[in-house]
Formats: structure tokens, C-alpha cells, sequence
């Protein structure tokens, strides 16, 4: 009983402490509901895009943006492979030597030209030149050779077209 008249006599100490403690914890209780909204309005930035979206629709369309992105990707490797593979059977390596194929004839009016693939498949066209006449023969290339005999200048006008493409693909 001693203890309750020993409080009664201390109530007004008491209530002095618990009412500091009271507006403590009112003072922590209002900083802590300025933080909380200053984490709000930065959650809120941040799930809210520019447009409107939220985070979750915006994250929704970019992967839709990355799938079309992949798939066009997809579809230009497989265009630039297959043109790959039409370049590579173009006849685009070209040989051509001039000369004078009888010794009464100047200006170097006849020549041989070469025209090959990368794979050295091909044709090499010879004109030979003369007063009276002119003379065109065309004769099959395949890996750099031919079934049919060759002129010193188809040779030459074959290995022109070989170093071209020596030097391209190097």
C-alpha cells in the first residue's frame, strides 16, 4: 500500500515524464510520416513513367519491343546469309589482257578476258582481231581450269582474275 501512496505522491512527476514521452514519440511519429511519404512520392516516380505506365506495363513493352527487335534481327541474318551465297556465285573477278594477235595489226585490237566466280568457275572470252576478219571463241572455266586448250593470253587473263579475288577474300 505504501508503494501506491508513494505514486500518488509522485503523479504529478510521473505524469510530467510520460507526457514528455507522449510528445517524443508524436515527434517521431510525425518524422517518420514525412519520411514515408517522401519514399511514396519517390515510388511513385518510379513506377510511373512518363506516359502514364507503371512499371510493370512499361517492363511488359519493352520485352515485346525486345522480341521484335530479336525477330528482325533473326530475319536480316537469314537475308545476309543468302546474300552471301549470291555474291559468292557472282561472276565478278575479271581478267583481261590486250595484244596484238598477228604482227600487222597494231593498237592491241585483240584480247582475252576472263570473267570467274569465287568458287574460280566461270568463262573466258577471246577475241582475235585481223584485217580480213574477227574471231570471238568462249571457253568454260571450272576451278580455275578448262577441258579445252588455252592460250598463253587466256592463261594470263585467268590468273588476273584469280589474284583478284586472292586479294578480296585475304
Amino acid at each position: 500500500m505504501e508503494s501506491l501512496l508513494s505514486l500518488t505522491d509522485n503523479a504529478s512527476l510521473l505524469l510530467l515524464i510520460l507526457l514528455g514521452l507522449i510528445v517524443l514519440l508524436f515527434l517521431f511519429l510525425i518524422a517518420q510520416s514525412v519520411r514515408i511519404r517522401r519514399l511514396r512520392k519517390s515510388i511513385n516516380r518510379l513506377l510511373v513513367g512518363t506516359n502514364g505506365t507503371n512499371l510493370e506495363e512499361g517492363m511488359h513493352h519493352l520485352l515485346g519491343e525486345l522480341e521484335d527487335v530479336k525477330k528482325r534481327q533473326t530475319d536480316q541474318q537469314f537475308l545476309l546469309n543468302r546474300l552471301s551465297q549470291r555474291v559468292a556465285g557472282q561472276c565478278a573477278n575479271v581478267g583481261i589482257v590486250r595484244y596484238n594477235a598477228f604482227e600487222d595489226i597494231g593498237s592491241d585490237l585483240s584480247f582475252s578476258m576472263a570473267i570467274l566466280d569465287d568458287a574460280q568457275n566461270g568463262v573466258v572470252v577471246t577475241s582475235i582481231y585481223s584485217r580480213m576478219e574477227s574471231r570471238v571463241y568462249a571457253k568454260p572455266i571450272e576451278q580455275g581450269t578448262s577441258p579445252y586448250h588455252l592460250s598463253e593470253e587466256e592463261l594470263t587473263a585467268i590468273r588476273k582474275a584469280m589474284n583478284q579475288l586472292s586479294g578480296r577474300t585475304s
